[in-house]
C-alpha cells in the first residue's frame, strides 16, 4: 500500500493541475483581499475581524473543490485504460481504490490548508489591525474542525462516484447534485410537511460547513460534525469496495 501511495503522489504532483488550481485559489485569495485594502484606501473600513472571519463563509467551497481534487488523483482512468491497465498488473482492487482516496484527501487537505493560511496571513498584513485577532483565529480554526469531515465525506462520494461512473463530467455532477438537493428539498419539506426534514436539512453536508460559526467553542457539534463525516466515509468506502470488487472494467 505505501509504494502504491507514493506513486500515486508522484504522478499528482508531476502534473499541472494540482498547481494551476493552487494559483487560481491564491490568485482569487489576493484579489478578495487587494478589493477591501483598495476600499480601505478610499473611506472604508475592512479590519481583519471582517476579511480574516470571511473565511468561515468560503470554507463551504471545499465540499464542491472536491470534484476537482478527485479528478487531479483519478485523471479520466477509464478513459485512458490506465485503471484496467493497473487491475491487469495485479495490483489488489482495494489497494487501488483506498489508495487513491487516501492520496486524494492529503491532497485537498494540503491544497485547502495551504490557501486558508496564506489568505489569513495576507489578511493580517494588508487590512486593518483588529483588537479581537486572536478571537477570530479562534473562529476560523473551529469552523475548520467542523469542516474538514464533511469535505472527507463529500471526497469519500466523489471517489466512489469517480470510480462506478465512466465518465467523470457525469459524476462530478452527481456529486454536486448530492450537495444541492436534498438540503434544499428537506428544508422545503420541512416548511410545507413536517418540522423534522428541517432538522434532517441542518445535518446535510453543505449545512454543517455554513452553520458551523454559530456554535463555536460547542464541542458536540464538532463530535457530531465528525461522526456523520466518519459514517458518510465508511459506507461510502465500503459501497466503494464492494462494487469496485464486482465491477469489470474495460
Amino acid at each position: 500500500m505505501v509504494n502504491y501511495i507514493h506513486g500515486e503522489f508522484y504522478k499528482v504532483l508531476r502534473r499541472k493541475y494540482p498547481y494551476i488550481c493552487l494559483a487560481l485559489l491564491l490568485a482569487g485569495a489576493g484579489l478578495l483581499v487587494w478589493g477591501w485594502a483598495f476600499t480601505n484606501a478610499h473611506g472604508n473600513h475592512v479590519d481583519f475581524a471582517a476579511g480574516g472571519g470571511m473565511a468561515v463563509s468560503l470554507l463551504v467551497v471545499g465540499l464542491y473543490a472536491t470534484v476537482l481534487v478527485c479528478d487531479m488523483v483519478f485523471s479520466e482512468q477509464y478513459k485512458f485504460s490506465t485503471l484496467k491497465n493497473e487491475v491487469a498488473y495485479g495490483l489488489p482492487r482495494r489497494r487501488i481504490y483506498v489508495g487513491k482516496l487516501l492520496v486524494a484527501a492529503a491532497v485537498g487537505l494540503a491544497l485547502a490548508l495551504i490557501v486558508l493560511a496564506a489568505y489569513e496571513a495576507l489578511c493580517y498584513a494588508v487590512l486593518l489591525p483588529s483588537p479581537d485577532s486572536g478571537g477570530v483565529i479562534g473562529q476560523v480554526l473551529y469552523c475548520l474542525a467542523a469542516s474538514i469531515p464533511q469535505w472527507l465525506a463529500v471526497l469519500a462520494l466523489c471517489n466512489l462516484l469517480f470510480f462506478l461512473m465512466r465518465s467523470s463530467t457525469v459524476a462530478a455532477f452527481v456529486v454536486i447534485g448530492v450537495l444541492l438537493v436534498p438540503s434544499n428539498l428537506f428544508t422545503i419539506m420541512g416548511l410545507l410537511l413536517h418540522p423534522a426534514f428541517t432538522t434532517a436539512a441542518a445535518w446535510t453536508p453543505d449545512a454543517i460547513v455554513i452553520n458551523a460559526y454559530k456554535y463555536v467553542g460547542d464541542g458536540s457539534y464538532l463530535a457530531v460534525s465528525w461522526a456523520l463525516g466518519a459514517a458518510w466515509v465508511a459506507v461510502c468506502t465500503l459501497l466503494g469496495l464492494w462494487a469496485m470488487h464486482r465491477k469489470e472494467i474495460h
